[in-house]
């Protein structure tokens, strides 16, 4: 894997590594975290007696970290474990009383995070785990309330089972968004009880749609499947949008809960459904415990009718749009579930879209523009979408929608060059990049020679990834599409292009300005600042290049 080089205010240079998807992995948030791990260790065993030099955990935990890409949670068992053998310490000595002995405490009086405590409790619920990591996942309660466990696989711990009752020794609170959760680990003991442990609230109620406004809570509803999504994960058998006449709300249905399929635009009676919530956006999830029952009457749903709105209108997910748009950019799909991704922009701004392959809709090229009827918009950090489904149409049209665009402007040391860049191929029919001859989309191809650059450059502070067309590739690199050819030909390798600019490029200082779409700065202007000071990055960037 090719070696990249970030910079830090102070200019202290760190080699890393792109992650999977071609990004950039700042070591600062790293760094944060080792130090107050190291503190945490030494300060734990200090109460046990034992000192360890800071410098010596650190150097441990880093070398994990840092070398061989060890999670901080992993790297900390291991350096622990290492000291408990060099020591002569039993792990529960360390473990049991960490942070003072768990109290045993009710689900109710939980309210700080990283305390160790105990609880008697029944298994409400299970849900599938989507991690590799996590053993089992779900609800527990008592009398007081109920509250989200997580196990972890490495915790080699019993399985729970939905329904009954335990007692649970030297579990960790933790806290996300003001919502407290337990996790299990390789401490926690775990011991079956005779005796029910009672849980409140257990009896479902049938409610409106408009007035969930908890998560964790039994409900039963009556409404239709307004939209069915296609999942990118096994355990989802199938995910969407339900609604009645009060509103819609977004569903889940695991795959193990063994439930009849639910069929877009019909009416059901479901019970035993829980609420959950993520950013203030609120959903229900099926289980093994609940129950689909098709209803004759045809529910009404409110705001089906599409309207035809702007881009900057869009306020509110899981509703229904028309749009005149622009298809502005074209990404590659990871999914095979994703029929096409990009950007899509009006004159009042650019959104992203997702197109599903079993929406079986036209394919869309980019550059064009298009009526799009019947879609609905969704919303994920603040940062809005918009998705086509199989209600959902496109017409091209025949003029030429202009995308309004808000211009920014970034000045860092280009540290990366990125894969896909230099001399490469484009689909002579929607204009996408080829990947090893192919289009996504249209399949074998004689492709269309052009040229650009997937940049990736730092101020200190932060890292923007960039992209440069052909007119701006060859404006800072030297280098035409007809030099890139025939260095391509003389080589018989395309990939001289782009070692020919990471040596041209890399380390030098540039100001560009452009749109942002998704992670992106598409560059319209850049220019080269002189006089920045070297401190050895010519040096360094010798070593990953």
């Amino acid at each position: 894997m090719e070696g990249v080089l970030t910079f830090t205010p102070l200019f202290k240079y760190t080699f890393i590594y792109p992650d999977v998807r071609g990004g950039i992995i700042h070591n600062v948030r790293g760094n944060i975290m080792i130090d107050e791990t190291s503190e945490q260790i030494r300060k734990r065993f200090l109460e046990l007696n034992v000192d360890i030099e800071l410098p010596e955990i650190e150097r441990r935990l880093s070398d994990l970290t840092e070398r061989f890409k060890v999670p901080i949670a992993e790297a900390e068992r291991s350096v622990v474990s290492y000291f408990l053998r060099e020591r002569g310490i039993k792990r529960e000595d360390y473990y049991g009383t960490l942070q003072g002995a768990a109290s045993s405490t009710r689900i109710a009086d939980i309210n700080q995070s990283e305390q160790w405590i105990n609880l008697h409790a029944k298994v409400v619920q299970l849900w599938d785990s989507t991690s590799p990591a996590i053993d089992q996942v779900g609800l527990i309660g008592d009398e007081t309330g109920t509250i989200k466990f997580v196990k972890w696989t490495k915790s080699n711990l019993p399985a729970l089972v939905e329904g009954k009752s335990y007692s649970l020794e030297n579990m960790t609170t933790d806290e996300w968004e003001g919502r407290f959760s337990v996790k299990m680990n390789r401490t926690t003991r775990i011991q079956e009880l005779d005796e029910e442990v009672e849980t409140p609230d257990q009896e479902s109620q049938l409610i409106t749609i408009d007035s969930i406004n908890e998560c964790d809570k039994w409900v039963n509803l009556r409404a239709k499947v307004t939209q069915l999504w296609d999942s990118e994960h096994e355990s989802i058998d199938q995910i969407g949008l339900i609604g009645d006449e009060t509103g819609m709300i977004k569903f889940v249905k695991w795959a193990k809960s063994e439930l009849p399929a639910l069929v877009e635009g019909k009416s059901y009676s479901f019970e035993n459904l829980t609420t959950d919530e993520f950013e203030e956006r609120f959903s229900v999830k099926f289980n093994k415990s609940s129950s689909i029952k098709e209803l004759d009457v045809d529910i009404e749903t409110p705001d089906r009718e599409a309207q035809l709105v702007e881009i900057d209108s869009i306020t509110e997910s899981n509703k229904w749009i028309n749009l005149h748009a622009k298809v502005v950019q074209l990404w590659e799909s990871e999914h095979e579930s994703i029929d096409q991704i990009g950007l899509i922009g009006d004159e009042t701004g650019t959104i992203k879209f997702v197109k599903w392959a079993k929406s079986e809709l036209p394919a869309l090229v980019e550059g064009k523009s298009y009526s799009f009827e019947n879609l609905t918009t969704d919303e994920f950090e603040e940062r809005f979408s918009v998705k086509f489904n199989k209600g959902s149409s496109i017409k091209e049209l025949d003029e030429d929608i202009e995308v309004g665009f808000s211009a920014t402007e970034f000045t860092g040391a280009m540290v990366h060059i990125q894969d896909g860049s230099g001399l490469i191929r484009r689909c002579p029919m929607c204009n996408r990049a080829l990947m090893k001859g192919t289009c996504m989309e249209h399949g074998n191809v004689d492709g269309i020679h052009d040229l650009r650059i997937k940049a990736v450059l730092d101020n200190g502070t932060m890292v923007q990834e960039a992209l440069f067309n052909r007119e701006i590739t060859e404006s800072i690199s030297g280098i035409t599409l007809e030099d890139a050819k025939e260095m391509a030909v003389d080589a018989l390798d395309q990939s001289v292009v782009q070692d020919e600019m990471k040596k041209r490029l890399l380390g030098r200082y540039y100001t560009m300005s452009g749109s942002i779409l998704d992670r992106y700065m598409l560059v319209e202007n850049v220019q080269i600042v002189e006089g920045m000071p070297d401190n050895g990055v010519d040096a360094l960037l010798a070593e990953v290049t």
